[in-house]
C-alpha cells in the first residue's frame, strides 16, 4: 500500500470477489452418516456389564445374596460375642483371684 488513495480501491475489489461466491454443497449422505456414528453405542467390558447387572433379575439376587450374606455375618458375630464375654468375665475372675459368692455363701459365713 504505496499510497492512500489505493486503499479504497483494494477494499472494492476485495469485496467484488465475493459476489460470486456459492454456498459450499456436501454429501447428501454426510449428516445421516454422522447423526448414525453419534447415535451408534460402544460396546466396551464396562457397558456390556452394566447392562447385564441392571437387569431386573441380576440386580434383585444381587441385593436379595448381599443381604443374606449381611444377616448371616451379624448373626455369627453375634453369637461368638457372648461366648467371648462370658469367658472374658472367667479370665479375669482368675486372674484377680475373685471368686463369685452367692448369698447363700455370705449368710452362711456369718453364722
Amino acid at each position: 500500500m504505496k499510497d492512500k488513495r489505493h486503499i479504497p480501491e483494494e477494499v472494492d475489489k476485495t469485496l467484488d470477489s465475493f459476489e460470486g461466491i456459492q454456498r459450499a454443497s456436501a454429501n447428501p449422505f454426510l449428516f445421516t452418516r454422522v447423526q448414525a456414528r453419534l447415535q451408534k453405542e460402544e460396546t466396551n467390558f464396562w457397558s456390556q456389564a452394566f447392562a447385564f447387572i441392571s437387569r431386573p433379575a441380576i440386580a434383585v439376587a444381587g441385593v436379595t445374596i448381599a443381604i443374606i450374606i449381611n444377616a448371616a455375618v451379624f448373626y455369627e458375630s453375634r453369637s461368638e460375642s457372648v461366648k467371648n464375654t462370658q469367658d472374658e468375665e472367667q479370665v479375669f475372675a482368675s486372674e484377680y483371684n475373685l471368686s463369685t459368692n452367692a448369698i447363700y455363701d455370705a449368710t452362711v459365713d456369718q453364722q
